[in-house]
């Protein structure tokens, strides 16, 4: 083969590879953090398998909702799990309807990032500080 054929391939290969990875970035899914609102809550519980929690002052639910919507939170990771999966003690936060029923997320640090998933929509990185407005509710 000729040079000019052997460069030819090379470029015809390098375009389509960086073809298939823009089609597989842009076409990834969007998940938007989905919380209630204050009103519609009784309290927030926050638990790991030592300890439990409960907030229910509306003062404190708003502060925490307001922490934890930051801007509504767009991810492109997806939570796959009911809970966070190789994660040391994450603290579940629990939403407790006034009417009936709960929906929960959870913070969590892994690798000094830190983290707030909602199972089967998405997982989104929050600031430490963030984390820790969220766990003094805890201590």
């Amino acid at each position: 083969m000729s040079k000019k054929k052997v460069i030819g391939v090379i470029v015809i290969i390098g375009l389509l590879l960086i073809g298939c990875a823009v089609a597989f970035f842009m076409n990834r899914t969007t998940y938007t953090l989905n919380l209630p609102k204050a009103d519609d809550l009784k309290s927030i519980s926050l638990s790991n398998p030592n300890k439990e929690e409960e907030v229910t002052d509306i003062k404190e639910i708003e502060d925490m909702l307001y922490v934890l919507k930051e801007n509504g939170r767009t991810t492109k990771k997806e939570s796959i799990n009911d809970s966070p999966v190789n994660t040391e003690e994450p603290i579940k936060v629990e939403f407790n309807f006034k009417k009936e029923g709960s929906s929960v997320v959870y913070i969590y640090e892994d690798d000094g990032k830190y983290y707030l998933e909602q199972p089967y929509n998405g997982i989104y990185q929050i600031s430490g500080d963030e984390y820790n407005d969220i766990a003094k509710y805890f201590q």
